[in-house]
């Protein structure tokens, strides 16, 4: 049982006055501790915890009756992105035709503003003068298999800051993959 008691002092000795004995004031806190338990387990359970925020990715739903061609989207309105190794994009634009004399372009960036976000917003700002409107392109997501999660992660989160719409993650099957993984020297699968 909780319980606070609290008493005065008596007399002091070299006094010859008499004091009448005061009785002393007991305290009984076990109802304050009860309460103090049902506070706490009220606060517990009426309490909201923060509910973690995470990015959506919509996924193709698994329809094998439906084989609906899709058209092709054309290579001039793409950007693929092909994450590596030591936190390195290497990105290249496929031209629509690829013939033996077709030359590609690509080079490798960082994860910052001055990196991967200027190559995305440059090539937002290079289809919308072709095809009218920056909402046209189409990013592909290629992780190689020694890039790590958080490389993938960055790069979702670069396209929600700038605003791509219409993005992929996909596997590196292409030939350009194979010949820019062979290029950069690492394993495509």
């Amino acid at each position: 049982m909780a319980e606070m008691n609290t008493s005065e002092s008596g007399a002091k000795k070299g006094h010859k006055k008499a004091r009448s004995k005061k009785m002393s004031t007991r305290v009984d806190l076990t109802a304050m501790v009860d309460l103090g338990f049902l506070l706490i387990t009220f606060f517990m359970l009426a309490t909201t915890f923060n509910k973690p925020k995470t990015m959506e990715v919509n996924k193709p739903a698994k329809d094998d009756n439906k084989k609906e061609e899709e058209p092709p989207i054309k290579m001039s309105k793409t950007l693929t992105l092909m994450l590596g190794n030591n936190d390195k994009v290497y990105w290249y634009v496929s031209p629509d035709e690829i013939d033996a004399n077709t030359q590609l372009t690509m080079d490798s960036v960082d994860y910052s503003s001055t990196g991967l976000r200027k190559i995305v917003t440059t090539r937002q700002k290079e289809v919308a003068a072709q095809w009218g409107n920056k909402e046209d392109l189409f990013v592909m997501i290629k992780p190689l298999p020694t890039s790590k999660l958080k490389n993938t992660v960055d790069v979702l989160d670069e396209m929600t800051i700038n605003g791509v719409t219409r993005y992929a993650i996909l596997e590196p099957t292409d030939p350009i993959d194979s010949l820019v993984a062979l290029r950069i020297g690492q394993p495509r699968k």
